[in-house]
């Protein structure tokens, strides 16, 4: 049995499973074996068992040690609690994670490997429209925001970033999922010039997937005010317990871009 995975008409991917073990409006977990679990969303692939720790990892930490002392951080589509469960691994913090699709917390039952996090103490789960969320969100709530699935039209959407900065602290920053350079550089640039509307400093940096098209993807980082290299939290980077793949050189070569792709986006890089 196998997975098939396209990005539009000019790439198909298929992986090998043995059996579907959930399925539930539109929400998906197959049992790979060599990936291990697999959750897929509308008929696309979030993340494996065994990249999840790259893809998580590289967005709640980057973020985290790119801030000088985050203590509210909200999770925007973190439902299936893998975002929280690497936030959980930094002291003295508190998670809001607001989930728009209550089948993917269902979902994350099945999967098996991050749905605890969801009942910490430090943990408050909302599942609502997420645009009506941030739209209701007090001004300055978080130090962090964190945008989890791209595929949706809305997370580009300008309007939605203007209410992102006006919910973050004065310091805060956001990182969101930002498409893939390789195969959709108008949708990778269409976010990064909603963040150039809204931040001081805007970049761009990857992560590899296993199951996702191309295998490698990007987020996007904003910040009013730390610079996610010059910045980064070298003690908390580096002497934080549980990571598996992040650090603080991963951290600071993942922003790297190649020339020719450096000139392609510079009008949509503010460093």
């Amino acid at each position: 049995m196998w997975l098939t995975q396209g990005v539009v008409d000019i790439v198909k991917n298929e992986y090998k499973v043995k059996e579907k073990v959930f399925e539930q409006g539109g929400v998906e977990v197959y049992n790979s074996g060599y990936f291990g679990k697999i959750i897929v969303s509308n008929g696309k692939a979030l993340y494996c068992e065994h990249d999840s720790m790259i893809r998580h990892e590289i967005a709640a930490h980057t973020a985290m040690c790119s801030h000088e002392e985050p203590k509210r951080v909200l999770v925007v589509d973190g439902g299936d609690g893998a975002i929280a469960a690497e936030l959980l691994k930094h002291k003295d913090i508190t998670i809001d994670v607001v989930e728009r699709d209550a089948n993917i917390v269902d979902a994350a039952k099945v999967f098996g490997c991050f749905d605890k996090a969801l009942e910490d103490e430090r943990v408050n789960l909302i599942i609502e429209d997420t645009v009506q969320f941030l739209g209701n969100a007090k001004d300055g709530a978080y130090d962090i925001v964190i945008i989890n699935r791209f595929d949706e039209v809305y997370l580009n959407d300008k309007a939605v970033m203007a209410h992102v900065n006006r919910i973050l602290s004065e310091k805060g920053l956001v990182v969101m999922d930002a498409s893939s350079q390789l195969f959709d550089m108008a949708g990778h640039k269409e976010v990064l010039s909603a963040f150039c509307c809204e931040f001081k400093i805007v970049m761009p940096f990857r992560y590899t997937s296993m199951v996702r098209p191309g295998g490698e993807q990007w987020f996007a980082l904003g910040s009013k005010f730390f610079h996610p290299t010059a910045d980064v939290n070298l003690q908390r980077a580096d002497l934080t317990d549980g990571f598996k793949w992040y650090n603080s050189d991963i951290h600071v070569s993942q922003f790297a871009l190649p020339t020719a792709t450096f000139n392609l986006l510079k009008a949509y890089i503010k460093r």
